[in-house]
């Protein structure tokens, strides 16, 4: 199906492959200059993603490119063999901030996202946060490339793994919610999730470049990170499998998860093979050994209250004995205006005190026995 060089209504390209069971539509409207993608599993809710353009031309070059590519894949043209039912939608939110929005300043605030900041470049925007039916790994997004990053403001909930594990996603992506999920794996770019990430069995950072901070906490079956920068602010329930430490690595995770270094060698070694933990986490196997007693990670304590902000006069006291101002010390308990139990203890300690002189202590006798 061709498009024709000017549309003026609009324009629909619909895409289906069998072997996949999947399908893509292209639409064009507004005059040609705005771009809405749907695709995902044919019959099932699908993903919705809007893009606008300068220009009619940008927008249908764009259209053709992306018809070209899932063409090559395999994608027919052909009518719908079944209704489209719209799922999660992600409308358009621009770095230079043309739009307002409140999470706009905490995802420019993530790792390299700043370089974005006043740019006319689009992010995808999940207002009402982001389902899937089935595994949904954010190449399914950056695959279409609109977007520059992901927020997805709410939560995310994936009936499947939810996953960041290829090397075309968004570089930066904001999750404001939680993460709902079978198993979570998280790779080459920079994430933050707001909430909390809780999953049936896995959560895996794999070696990269890029980092996952979580503000609230982690909670699984096992937490394993290949020297990822990923951590959770709000603490992990759950075992935490680090390769740096080998803490509940060897003995504790299934043989299968290793790589052999070379192929005569007769026990795996110490890395995770990726394909295998991909398919531990899709099939929702247990990653450790039967028997195994992975040590749970002890939470830091949380630090002493601050002690209590002193008095005007506990406050002079002490300076005064910092000092070694006895006299001064005296000068004091016989000035000050307010007779509490803290002058009462200020009294009574200086009138046992050695350094106390026989005339200060006739003074402070008096002041005690002046006491109502």
């Amino acid at each position: 199906m061709s498009l024709p060089t000017a549309p003026t209504a609009p324009v629909i390209c619909y895409l289906e492959s069998a072997e996949h069971g999947e399908f893509i539509e292209l639409l064009l409207y507004e005059g040609g200059t705005r771009l809405r993608v749907r695709s995902g599993t044919i019959g099932k809710p699908c993903l919705v993603l809007n893009a606008t353009y300068g220009t009619a031309s940008k927008a249908q070059a764009h259209c053709q490119r992306l018809q070209a590519e899932w063409h090559e894949r395999g994608y027919m043209p052909c009518n719908p063999s079944l209704p489209v039912a719209d799922g999660s939608v992600a409308d358009e939110l621009f770095c230079d901030g043309r739009i307002p929005h409140p999470l706009l300043d905490a995802f420019l605030a993530i790792n390299g996202a700043d370089e974005l900041r006043g740019q006319p470049r689009r992010l995808a925007l999940f207002r009402h946060g982001l389902r899937w039916h089935t595994d949904f790994d954010l190449e399914r997004i950056a695959e279409f490339g609109l977007h520059a990053g992901v927020i997805v403001e709410g939560d995310v909930k994936v009936a499947g793994v939810f996953s960041q594990l290829t090397y075309t996603y968004p570089g930066q992506t904001l999750v404001s919610g939680t993460i709902h999920a079978t198993s979570f794996g998280h790779g080459d770019g920079h994430m933050r999730v707001m909430g909390d990430v809780k999953v049936a069995n896995i959560i895996y950072g794999e070696y990269n470049d890029g980092s996952l901070v979580i503000n609230g906490a982690m909670h699984g079956r096992a937490f394993i990170t290949l020297d990822h920068d990923m951590y959770a602010e709000g603490g992990y329930h759950l075992p935490i499998c680090e390769w740096n430490s080998h803490e509940n690595w060897d003995g504790c995770l299934e043989p299968e998860l290793f790589e052999f270094d070379d192929e005569d060698a007769d026990e795996p070694g110490s890395m995770i093979a990726a394909e295998a933990i991909r398919r531990f986490m899709r099939e929702g196997r247990d990653p450790f050994r039967p028997g195994a007693q992975p040590v749970m990670r002890e939470p830091e304590p949380p630090p002493p209250p601050p002690p209590p902000p002193l008095s005007p006069f506990a406050q002079r006291v002490r300076e005064l004995v910092n000092a070694e101002d006895v006299e001064g010390l005296t000068q004091l308990i016989e000035t000050w205006p307010d007779h509490g139990e803290e002058w009462e203890q200020a009294l009574v300690g200086r009138l046992y005190a050695p350094s106390t002189t026989p005339e200060q202590r006739l003074r402070l006798k008096a002041l005690q026995k002046k006491k109502p």
